[in-house]
């Protein structure tokens, strides 16, 4: 592919003549915000027919692969990253779709659980089956592929500090 086809080779190349510092740091990062908002674009389009978010998607998701299809808010907030306000938001509006139910955890008062309800299994599945028909956003992505993105994303992300 020439640098005229792809436009993170394009940048590149003229960030590095322009005498700009870290130019394949430059490429990786517009390769990274490239992908993301292609992968965004499709799981937006494929989540729109069930009236889910990706934060919703993610957080039902979440309690879906939990023990008990429950998890405390707080403990929500850091697994997907997002602040504390975002996920009461996103449970609220689960909760008026009937998808999570709020639960008082059984030994500690001052924690709330985020639970999924019947519905919210349902939906979610069905919305996660979408999601994997279409490869989770990397449409056209070999499994042998999708292997090799996550281990060298893994190590980016341990260089960055989110694995320890």
């Amino acid at each position: 592919m020439s640098a005229d086809a792809d436009a993170v080779e394009y940048s590149r190349q003229h960030w590095a003549a322009s005498g700009q510092p870290a130019a394949d740091h430059f490429a990786a990062m517009g390769a990274l915000m490239r992908t993301h908002q292609l992968m965004v674009a499709e799981l937006d389009r494929l989540l729109k027919p069930h009236s889910l978010s990706r934060t919703a998607f993610l957080l039902m998701a979440t309690l879906l692969m939990s023990r008990d299809h429950t998890r405390p808010l707080g403990q929500l907030s850091r697994h997907l990253m997002v602040h504390p306000t975002t996920v009461t938001l996103v449970i609220d509006q689960l909760e008026g779709r009937d998808l999570v139910a709020r639960r008082p955890h059984p030994t500690d008062r001052r924690t709330i659980l985020a639970a999924l309800t019947d519905e919210g299994r349902r939906v979610v599945t069905k919305a996660g089956e979408d999601l994997a028909g279409a490869q989770f956003g990397l449409t056209g992505v070999s499994e042998s592929l999708a292997q090799r993105v996550t281990g060298v994303l893994g190590q980016v992300r341990t260089k960055m500090g989110d694995v320890e």
